[in-house]
């Protein structure tokens, strides 16, 4: 009998990865930060508008912290002894082609600084960072030039499209 549901269950797996499944998203929002209020459906809207556009589900956590939290993952990490803007972690061990898991991690302090300090807003910053981070959760990479401008070019494209004007480095 358990032979039966494990063959079931993988020639289910086997199709689920050639058939998009539709409405696969989960999207947990984790808000641990007090500098800026964070609207989760306006979040949950952007990632979704940017999974759809991609032709990707996705099982994300989004977290919202301070500088010295998000300095203390990155240290731990990655090795880096500084606070950064956004970090993300891909947790792919899935065979579903379609589908990404993984962690967004953003310092809201550090965009409420940027903002107040460019002079524009901080949803807008804070949308640059989820943008960032699904991009890279998606297979984009920023660390050679040319894929850099790529990935700026990307973020240059979507992030009007829900209605921010806030400038893209590179």
């Amino acid at each position: 009998r358990t032979l039966f549901v494990t063959s079931w269950f993988r020639i289910l797996l086997m199709r689920m990865s050639r058939k998009r499944i539709k409405n696969l998203m989960k999207l947990d929002i984790i808000d641990l930060q007090k500098f800026y209020r964070i609207d989760k459906n306006t979040v949950r809207k952007l990632v979704k508008g940017i999974l759809k556009d991609e032709g990707k589900d996705a099982e994300l956590n989004i977290v919202f912290l301070d500088n010295k939290r998000i300095k203390e993952i990155n240290k731990n990490f990655l090795g880096h002894n500084y606070a950064t803007d956004v970090l993300s972690f891909s947790y792919n061990e899935t065979s579903l082609e379609n589908n990404i898991t993984g962690e967004i991690i953003v310092s809201v302090e550090m965009a409420a600084k940027l903002a107040q300090n460019n002079g524009h807003a901080v949803e807008g910053e804070v949308a640059l960072y989820i943008v960032h981070g699904l991009l890279h959760l998606l297979g984009y990479d920023d660390r050679q030039k040319r894929n850099a401008k790529k990935m700026h070019q990307r973020e240059r494209e979507l992030l009007p499209t829900f209605g921010y004007n806030v400038p893209v480095p590179g």
